[in-house]
Order: C-alpha cells, then structure tokens, then sequence
C-alpha cells in the first residue's frame, strides 16, 4: 500500500469518476449484476435441498456479520477521510495504518473462528455437528475481509468503475465456481462456501492490481496538523464500526431466532430459512444495490461538503431518495408479476412458504435500502452514532415482535416482525437527518409509503406507480424545480455524449 502511494508521477494514473458517471457506472452494473447474481440464487435454490440451502444462508450471514466486525470499522472510515487526509498531505502514512490493522485483526479473527469451531457451530447453526463448516469459513474470512478492504479504498478514490467491474467479477465468478463444485464435489452447502472464497480471492488479486494504478497523491491543500491519525479516525470509524455491525446483525436476527426460537428441530428449523431465503432472491439485490449507492454517494457528498458546498449535499441525497424509491418499488411490482410461474416451474414448487411471503420481504428490503442510503447524511456529519441508535432500536423491535409473532404465525411470524422494525429504522433515519439539517418537502415522505403499494399486489402496484410517475411530470410536488433541473442536466449530458458518440460513428459507416 505504501508503495502503491509513492510511485512515480510518471507511471499513468486512474482518472476518479464524477459522481454522475459513477451513477451511470452503478446502472449500467445493474444490468448485467443483478442477472448474474439472480441465476446463481435460483441455481443454488433449485439444486440444494432447503436445509442445505439454509444452512448456507446462515454461513454467509454470519459471515457478512464478522468482516466487519473484526476490522473495527476502519475500511468503513476510508470513504470518509481518503480525501481529507489527502488535502493534508498524510495520506500515505493514513492508508499504511489502515492496513496493517486490519491485517492482524483478520488474523486474530480467523485463529478464534478454527479453536472454537464447535461453539461458533452451535451458534450459528443450531448443532455442534456442523463444526466443519466452521473450518471453511475462517478459510473464506481473509478473502473477504480483504475484497471489502479494497472496493472501499477504490471507492474512496472515486473509481466506481473499477469497483463496478470487481463487483461483477466475483458475482460471475462466484456463479461458476459455484456450479462447478456442487457438481464435481458435493451437492452441499459446504461446495458452496469453498466457491465463494475462491471467488473473492481471485477478485482480490485483480483488485490489487488495480490499487498500484490509482493516482495516492496528497494534494497539500489544507495546512498539515499534528493531530493524531487515529485520534481522528477513530471515534468515527468505532461508529462507523458499530453501525455497521448493528446493520449487518439486523439483517439476520430474523434468520438467528427462526433457528433457536421457533421450537423446530434443526434441520426443520434450517429448512424454513431456506424458504425464506428463497424468497430474499431478489429482495437482497435491492439491498445491496442501496448499498452500493450509498457507498458511491459517501465520497462524493463529503468531497462537496469538504469543499463548503454544503447545499448540494442537500439537494443530491434528497433527489437521490425519491428516485430510488420509485425505481425499486416499480422493479419490485414488475417481478411479482412473473414469481409464481418461477417458483412453480424454476424451484419445483420446493418454497412454496417462501412465495407466501414475497410481498413483505420486497417491501422491507426496500425501507431497509432506502435506509442505508439516506444514512450518509449522518456519516458526513460524523455524526454515525445516530445511525447506531436507530439501528439499535429498531433490532429490538424485530427481537421483540419475533418471539411473539414466531410461534404463532411460523415465518410469516418472523417477516413481520422484520418489516416493522424496518419501517421504524427508516422513519428514525429520516427524523434524525432533519434535526441535524437536512431540508425536505413533503415528497420526501411519500417515498416511505410507495413501497408500501406492493402489499395491493402487482397490478394495483403498478397503476399507483403510473400516477406517482404522472404526477411527478405534471406537479412540482414530487420534484421541485431544482431537483428537476439537475436531473435534467445529468441525463442530457448522456444525450449529448451519445450524440457524439452516434456522429462519430457514422462517417465510418457512410
């Protein structure tokens, strides 16, 4: 990394992406991703029986769980002061703290996962018998710790593109890797693991290729301080750390009481996740897609509010709200239309409970989406604890409803649950960034209620999401002027691009 940071000016560096193009990057990445990652899921459901494919599910939520759990939030802070340390010509000692801590907490972590591999299987999967999957996992711990390391640096130097090709190549990869061992090795939650990390490790060795070619220059803007690098870095990146954890705990709490409290034996109990796992296909793609979003939004909301133009902070979050909610809400309508036929014909009619619950697990991914990114807001204040407190609370609402919804109502139980404490996280984001500043309008609410429509069912959806997007072109209601103006600017910058494109093209055709 250090030396990454002091190569030669000579050697050619990666141009950083604006945000609009990054934008442009993150849809053009959802045409192709969200395929890819939409056959593996389907793939995986219809050939793992639903215990294995709960017991996968587990796996990796528990692994999404500890990455960031053992790095202490650091990767997370790199978003946030990649371009501040920059500015103060300290970058390169910034970046080589940051990665030696997060290399030995990774190891530490991994050596923890292999001593106690029956306890860590009894917590996750509800059996001590499972500890071999224990093993695999500390394997796929160092791949991941260091794929999430290196897209959140690259994303800091605002090269989406490169982060876009790296996301896509370890979906495909994983996809693959994936089908190979289920059919050459064992039709098992185990060959599934081991394709993952093999997957990630591959992407983290392109990944670094790529981080030699970025341009790790301190621009010596602002006068240096003496202040210390983690006396900064850390009461952010603890928040950061924490909030992280709470999401990522939040986003399996449902699965973890489905397994313990539920009162079913373990492989019945781990054969409901797996229902209810296939019915989070392509709700999860909407989560990761927010998720994504926001970590693009990140670096360029604190360049604009590092540089005094606090406004448009405002004004690109408020605008990228209502979009994403419209956009998410509709894509979700157009899949419900065509679910039964791919659970009947696709998945054998195997997650049939799953299907029950679709409409609930669409509309709470998106609260969730919207959530994360609208979260931002109190990262560029620094002011991530509040995230932390709204998640914090919310998971007691999930944990709390669970245990009196579960027994009675099976995963419909546990999915209500979930969705109410979703709602209840974004509702607090949203009032915990208008105490700190944020200007709104009433429209800005109505995003909360447009996911809501998909409970009507898919038609019904659909022709609310027509009159909103009428509305939305006739009334300055839902986009006020300014709003309109930029999006304006933005997509006839495109159209002019492609113009030129088609010109240049056409004497070479004539």
């Amino acid at each position: 990394m250090t030396r990454a940071s002091c190569a030669s000016d000579s050697k050619p560096k990666l141009r950083a992406d604006s945000l609009a193009d990054s934008v442009a990057m993150l849809m053009a990445l959802t045409a192709v991703q969200p395929l890819v990652s939409f056959a593996r899921g389907l793939l995986f459901c219809r050939w793992l029986r639903p215990e294995q494919l709960g017991q996968w599910d587990m796996a990796l939520g528990f692994l999404t769980l500890l990455a960031p759990l053992v790095v202490l939030g650091i990767p997370g802070s790199l978003g946030r002061y990649v371009e501040y340390y920059r500015q103060r010509g300290k970058l390169g000692r910034y970046l080589a703290l940051s990665t030696a801590t997060t290399i030995v907490l990774t190891l530490a972590a991994i050596a923890v996962l292999i001593v106690s591999a029956s306890s860590f299987a009894r917590l996750i999967f509800g059996t001590g018998g499972a500890a071999s999957m224990i093993g695999w996992m500390a394997i796929c711990l160092g791949p991941l710790v260091a794929f999430g390391f290196i897209t959140e640096l690259l994303n800091a130097a605002r090269l989406y593109r490169v982060v876009s090709l790296l996301q896509l190549l370890r979906s495909a990869g994983f996809l693959l890797l994936g089908a190979t061992a289920l059919f050459a090795w064992s039709m098992s939650a185990t060959s599934v693991l081991a394709a993952y990390g093999l997957a990630s490790a591959l992407s983290v060795a392109v990944g670094l290729y790529w981080i030699r070619h970025a341009d790790w220059s301190s621009a010596q803007g602002v006068p240096a301080t003496s202040d210390s690098i983690w006396l900064k870095v850390m009461p952010f990146a603890l928040w950061v750390w924490m909030s992280n954890n709470l999401s990522n705990l939040f986003e399996i709490v449902d699965r973890y009481m489905i397994v313990h409290y539920s009162g079913l034996s373990s492989d019945d109990a781990l054969a409901l996740v797996g229902n209810y796992h296939s019915s989070r296909v392509v709700p999860l793609l909407i989560v990761i897609f927010a998720t994504m979003l926001g970590s693009i939004l990140l670096p360029h909301l604190s360049h604009a509010w590092e540089t005094g133009r606090r406004q448009a902070v405002d004004v690109q979050l408020r605008l990228a709200l209502k979009l994403l909610a419209f956009a998410l809400s509709t894509g979700a309508a157009v899949f419900l239309l065509i679910a039964p036929l791919l659970f009947s014909t696709l998945l054998e009619n195997k997650y049939q409970a799953g299907l029950a619950v679709l409409p609930w697990t669409l509309v709470y991914c998106i609260w969730f989406g919207l959530a994360m990114v609208a979260e931002m807001y109190l990262w560029i204040r620094e002011e991530a604890r509040l995230a932390s407190v709204a998640l914090f609370l919310s998971m007691l609402l999930n944990v709390g409803l669970a245990v009196v919804l579960l027994p009675r109502y099976g995963l419909l139980g546990a999915v209500l649950a979930c969705s109410a404490s979703k709602l209840t996280l974004l509702l607090l984001v949203y009032g915990f960034n208008r105490t700190l500043g944020l200007t709104g309008d009433a429209a800005i609410w109505l995003s909360v209620a447009l996911p809501a429509a998909l409970l009507l069912g898919a038609r019904p959806a659909l022709a609310v999401y027509a009159v909103v997007l009428l509305w939305a072109v006739a009334s300055p209601r839902w986009l006020c002027a300014g709003e309109k103006q930029q999006l304006a600017h933005v997509l006839g910058g495109y159209w002019d691009k492609l113009l030129s494109l088609v010109g240049r093209r056409q004497p070479a055709a004539a």
